[in-house]
């Protein structure tokens, strides 16, 4: 009884083992500790991939400051027809923006709406984002309720807005898994790409507009060839925030980060994505795990013309992983081959696994016809025994008709 009990236990923790071996599948990255990073909130996707390579409180509600401006610029682009149409800056759209970032437009000027997109997006405008609301909706109100509509329809289920500039209001609040959502819908407009990946530009009367990260980055020498467009936002609850996307080496990131620390002007939500960036640059890449026809394991084929089967891969296969890597190939399936196994059968599934961590699986099948030595012997052998079988039939049959 000890004995069955033993087995039976040893069976299940083998099991266990197995399971949770396999089931284990996909890297993970969100163990990780970036050095030196402040930002409370961090989300970064390896676009390539749709997969999130790191991330810290990114369902938490938080403040969003003037990312909400990313909202404002997606209702104001698909709500106007003609974005080249050249209007007046409308006197509303100086409604309470003292202390927030300013374009530079004045009441009356005449300027297109694509410059008020640019306004609202690279320096962070407060007075071009609510004239877009102005003129896209008639007043803020009914604008901000298009906003909050479209964030319902985007799934956006912990967003709400208050207002389209981003002031600090209990009632204007995201996490960074909403606003991820948001900036990759907002990116497949071109219209949008187009301004978010600007860094200078001229509107219809003149006014030269920087985007937020070329001034700090200048100031304080801070290299940000790799990052390709931003938005920036500051508010005193939110601190400093920073969506971006940057490229290198191939591979395209998506991050946004917010909570970071102000210190008289001192541009931390730069120098936190670029930490958070660079490790990824430093430590991370696409690596091949799997070459086409590459043998991976062994089967012994009992009685078989030759010893052994050959388990290869039949792809190319590379996955973004870390460069120190240490791949090990596990198989799970029939210990040999016999006749019985036919060609398409399963014989089992393998696993690459790095370090303690399942990285893909993939099922493998018996693909080519193998040989067996005693084929040949059995159907001889077949082949006698109904020869024999109908000779004792004949004789059978003559010896009845004999004795009729």
């Amino acid at each position: 009884m000890k004995t069955i009990k033993l087995i039976i236990c040893t069976f299940l923790l083998f099991f266990t083992f197995i399971l949770n071996c396999f089931a284990k599948s996909g890297y993970s990255y969100l163990d990780i500790n970036i050095p030196d990073v402040q930002a409370k909130n961090i989300l970064l996707y390896n676009v390539n991939d749709n997969k999130i390579l790191y991330e810290l409180n990114s369902k938490e509600k938080i403040s969003i400051a003037s990312l909400t401006k990313i909202m404002t610029a997606v209702v104001a682009i698909e709500s106007l027809e003609n974005l080249d149409e050249v209007v007046s800056v409308p006197s509303g759209a100086f409604y309470n923006v003292a202390g927030y970032a300013e374009a530079g437009f004045k009441v009356g000027e005449h300027v297109t709406i694509k410059d008020l997109l640019y306004g609202t997006l690279l320096p962070s405008g407060a007075d071009a984002a609510q004239s877009l609301a102005i003129l896209t909706s008639g007043s803020l109100s009914s604008f901000v309720e298009k906003m909050n509509e479209k964030a319902s329809s985007l799934g956006m289920n912990s967003t709400h807005y208050e207002n389209p500039v981003g002031r600090d209001h209990e009632q204007n609040y995201s996490t960074l898994s909403d606003l991820a959502k948001l900036l990759f819908y907002a990116l497949e407009n071109p219209v949008f790409y187009e301004i978010y990946t600007t860094r200078q530009y001229i509107t219809l009367n003149n006014l030269e507009l920087s985007s937020t990260l070329v001034i700090p980055s200048s100031k304080y020498n801070l290299n940000i060839e790799n990052i390709k467009g931003s938005k920036s936002g500051y508010t005193k609850n939110a601190g400093l925030c920073l969506s971006s996307i940057a490229e290198f080496n191939g591979v395209q990131y998506l991050l946004i980060t917010a909570g970071s620390h102000y210190e008289s002007g001192f541009p931390n939500h730069i120098v936190d994505s670029l930490a958070i960036y660079n490790y990824f640059f430093e430590n991370f890449s696409y690596q091949p795990i799997l070459k086409k026809d590459e043998i991976i394991h062994t089967l012994e084929i009992k009685d078989g013309v030759f010893k052994n089967y050959e388990i290869k891969s039949d792809e190319d296969k590379s996955l973004y992983m870390e460069n120190e890597s240490e791949l090990e190939y596990i198989y799970n399936g029939l210990d040999s081959l016999n006749y019985k196994v036919k060609i398409g059968d399963k014989l089992g599934e393998i696993a690459v696994k790095n370090k303690d961590t399942i990285l893909y699986t993939f099922d493998v099948f018996l693909n080519e016809h193998v040989k067996y030595k005693h084929t040949k012997i059995i159907m001889f052998g077949i082949l006698l025994l109904l020869v024999i079988v109908c000779i004792c039939f004949i004789r059978k049959k003559r010896k009845r008709k004999e004795k009729n």
